[in-house]
């Protein structure tokens, strides 16, 4: 079984390896900082949820390998959501800071995510998360009118985001296909992009690609779904992910960017 990439684009070769110990799952990619950077967010999530343990990393100027525990996944069922609920709440309300960022910057897929210190939440998300992604997409081609429908909701943000929401430890790259299952229901969590921030955010991505079953929500905050305004930051954080996968893989994601900015600013109107 192999884990799979995340939805940020982590395109490092990986697979099983079998030496005298065992076995060990094994990825490789040309950056070893992305390496490093996946390895600090796993041990920062360590105490807090199951994810791969790892057990070495080797870096030279020819990029990086990273060995992790070699677990036998699958998808997760109620059981394994209502866990996963839980053991994400646990996460959030146990790993606390006291400002935004709060890690060495590290990567969401393959580009890079800047995480320095900020005090208040939205200038966090316009310097760190959106500005650099657009200055990105606007050198890779993004249309002029979704570059301004961006700029214009950049400009805007403390209209959805709060200055100082609880700033909890986030796995940071949270789509559904970034988890899993052992032993019946134990959750597992791997490829994440950790930092410091509003819980939300990890809400948000794993609606993006889908809808978790209300299992999740029951272990997350006993049955009770994100109020209206947790709500409506989510499409500011999506529009972190679209512009980082337009960056990543291109023009098919044109259209999610635009239309994400465009129903934020209709919202200006």
């Amino acid at each position: 079984m192999r884990y799979r990439s995340g939805a940020g684009g982590d395109t490092a070769n990986s697979g099983l390896l079998t030496h005298s110990g065992g076995r060990c799952f094994v990825k490789m990619y040309p950056t070893a900082a992305l390496l490093a950077a996946e390895e600090a967010g796993l041990r920062a999530l360590a105490p807090w949820l199951r994810v791969p343990q790892v057990e070495g990393r080797y870096a030279d100027e020819a990029g990086g390998v990273l060995f992790l525990e070699a677990l036998v996944l699958e998808p997760l069922g109620q059981a394994g959501w209502r866990a996963a609920g839980q053991a994400l709440a646990g996460l959030h309300r146990g790993a606390t800071n006291t400002v935004y960022g709060g890690v060495a910057d590290n990567f969401i897929g393959g580009m890079p995510q800047h995480n320095s210190d900020e005090s208040e939440w939205p200038r966090f998300f316009a310097r760190q998360r959106l500005q650099p992604q657009l200055q990105w997409a606007t050198q890779r081609g993004l249309p002029a009118p979704a570059c301004r429908a961006v700029h214009r909701v950049i400009d805007h943000l403390p209209n959805w985001l709060p200055r100082r929401p609880a700033s909890g430890l986030l796995h940071g790259d949270l789509w559904m296909g970034n988890l899993g299952q052992i032993d019946g229901a134990e959750p597992v969590f791997f490829d994440p992009a950790c930092y410091y921030g509003d819980p939300q955010v990890d809400l948000a991505m794993l609606n993006l690609f889908g809808r978790p079953p209300e299992a999740f929500y029951h272990g997350y905050q006993e049955g009770h779904l994100p109020t209206p305004e947790q709500r409506a930051r989510w499409p500011v954080y999506d529009l972190y992910h679209w512009l980082n996968h337009f960056n990543l893989f291109g023009h098919p994601y044109t259209s999610a960017v635009t239309d994400t900015a465009r129903l934020l600013c209709r919202e200006l109107e």
